[in-house]
């Protein structure tokens, strides 16, 4: 869990920055700040400003699962068996490669993770896994079949 602090103000530019980088990932500072009506030189003020401010935590590659042989894709809801430690189960997770991101829940599912697999037969392997060896009580599988393009990154409140 992290540690309480005043989230700092975010003015319209912050929010056009955040925006553009949500949505294109990290963008070469003059096609922000173009974007942003600003110079370059005010842009990577502002930009390193929200880094140090928590508020922009990294930037990642965004992989096309198809284009790195991982095209079976889905979403898992875990329950945890009751003697599993969540720490334990978090550091399991991260160490496995089908694993491309999970959330811990609150609600009827302990965590929700999200599955790339090379083919069904891997697929069925991890969710084995999750039981066996990960310390899932339940599992409750939904099969990816699109990625919706160009959601999120819309931060105007």
């Amino acid at each position: 869990m992290r540690p309480e602090r005043a989230a700092p103000r975010l003015d319209a530019v912050d929010r056009v920055i955040l925006g553009q980088l949500l949505r294109i990932g990290k963008s070469p500072l003059h096609i922000l700040a173009r974007r942003a009506g600003l110079s370059v030189s005010a842009m990577s003020v502002r930009v390193r400003r929200l880094e140090e401010a928590g508020i922009i935590a990294g930037f990642r590659a965004q992989l096309d699962l198809d284009a790195v042989g991982r095209p079976v894709q889905a979403v898992v809801r875990v329950g945890l068996a009751p003697a599993t430690d969540r720490p334990i189960f978090e550091k399991w997770l991260s160490g496995r490669s089908a694993v491309t991101a999970a959330w811990q829940l609150a609600g009827d599912a302990d965590y929700v993770v999200h599955l790339a697999c090379h083919d069904i037969a891997g697929l069925d392997e991890e969710l084995n896994e999750l039981k066996e060896r990960g310390g899932a009580a339940t599992t409750s599988t939904s099969m990816v079949l699109h990625a919706v393009p160009d959601v999120g990154g819309h931060l105007t409140d």
